[in-house]
């Protein structure tokens, strides 16, 4: 044979081994979802789960493979949300919306790696958890975007001394230190309150404790708006029951103080419900930031929230529409991924397929570490609307700064 055929031969044989057959489209999908239906953050739980629902009936309804989800209880329990993740492995499951708080996300961390599972949190924060090319992926900026948000709208309702309050997590604390360096920056001061553990219900002790310190940041601070930076999850109740309790026995040593608080909160069903700890929460101000929605594209957005709002029966917070992006995200990239390539892989068509896809929460670009690379906030505060307590709209951030929006009836101190 000519040198020339022979080579041309040897390419054509090379071509034939390196061409793989397409791949063929699976039958079904199976997605995991690790939701906290139980424990502290159990009002996201609920509201997840009922856009989880939506998300799963809208795309059975196109008719191409049938999505099934699975769906295990975190019960807000690091612990548990492990053992729930090991579990959703051990039926072949290889992604997962969910889990939500930090400290859940920093448990299943190494599950991820030894098991090939790629999660996509709707609500976890922590910057400490912001690793390049790792299976957690988080449809939510971290704690340094939410902690500018909170920072702008206390200076601009002239807040410069700030006292902190904080569960003791690594998301909220994340969220603290974020805030200290976002609100010094503008000239604000932070000055030390309490922190709780994360088991606590008690709070007896860490209320009259921040009290103290209340009073004396007025003290050193006279003529100075004060405010409190409360960082918490549903044991906002008790704890502002408690703080309620303490400021009876010292008159005024809330008069006039703003307070400001953090995603976990913003909408919970548990706060409202309360009357007691709502009141305080009215009086307060106590605005809380979560992903903001674009009111530009309600027309896009819309028609969903309004049937997942049916479905729940309240209004859906963010994180609910994050969820459902991520399953919406996540489905497409199952059904596109090499999965001979394994979690790598997978993790990859997530990524593309987020960073140009636009969801209920708008787009949903991610940054190198996997997480949401930006977006507004609309902050949540209790309002009265007629004769009841419900979540309002007080605040909005966006373009770097924070503005107080009307319609939120609000009795401050």
């Amino acid at each position: 044979m000519r040198p020339v055929l022979w080579l041309l031969v040897l390419a054509l044989a090379g071509c034939a081994t390196t061409s793989a057959p397409p791949q063929k489209a699976p039958e079904s999908v199976t997605i995991g979802a690790l939701l906290p239906l139980t424990g502290s953050l159990a009002s996201y739980g609920d509201s997840s789960r009922a856009a989880l629902a939506e998300a799963v009936a809208v795309i059975n309804a196109r008719g191409g493979p049938r999505l099934t989800l699975l769906t295990e209880d975190s019960r807000t329990d690091p612990s548990i949300a492990r053992a729930m993740l090991e579990r959703l492995a051990g039926r072949g499951v290889s992604l997962v919306v969910g889990p939500y708080a930090s400290s859940e996300v920093q448990a299943v961390r190494d599950v991820t790696a030894t098991r090939g599972v790629v999660i996509i949190s709707p609500l976890s924060t922590a910057r400490t958890l912001a690793t390049p090319n790792d299976n957690i992926l988080r449809f939510t900026p971290d704690d340094e975007h939410e902690a500018a948000a909170v920072a702008a709208l206390a200076i601009a309702d002239g807040v410069r001394v700030m006292v902190t309050a904080t569960r003791d997590d690594e998301g909220n604390q994340g969220l603290q230190s974020a805030f200290r360096r976002a609100f010094e920056r503008r000239g604000g001061r932070v000055v030390p309150g309490v922190t709780y553990g994360a088991n606590e219900r008690d709070f007896t002790t860490s209320a009259r404790s921040l009290l103290r310190n209340v009073v004396q940041a007025r003290q050193n601070n006279p003529n100075t708006r004060i405010g409190i930076y409360l960082t918490a999850f549903d044991e906002v109740v008790p704890f502002f029951n408690q703080v309620a309790t303490a400021a009876r026995n010292n008159p005024g040593a809330l008069t006039g103080i703003h307070w400001y608080g953090s995603d976990a909160v913003a909408q919970s069903k548990e706060l409202v419900a309360n009357s007691a700890a709502a009141n305080f929460a009215l009086h307060a101000g106590y605005p809380n930031p979560i992903l903001g929605l674009d009111e530009r594209t309600r027309a896009t957005w819309g028609p969903v929230y309004d049937r997942i709002a049916a479905r729940l029966g309240r209004t859906p917070d963010a994180f609910a529409l994050a969820a459902y992006d991520a399953v919406m995200v996540g489905y497409d990239a199952l059904l596109k991924a090499d999965r001979a390539g394994g979690a790598e892989a997978l993790r990859k068509e997530v990524v593309s397929i987020a960073n140009r896809h636009e969801g209920l929460t708008g787009r949903t670009r991610l940054n190198a570490a996997g997480d949401r690379a930006s977006g507004n906030y609309d902050f949540w505060a209790v309002c009265r609307v007629g004769n009841t307590l419900a979540w309002g709209k007080a605040a909005v951030f966006s373009g770097g700064e924070a503005r107080r929006v009307s319609g939120c009836d609000q009795h401050p101190r």
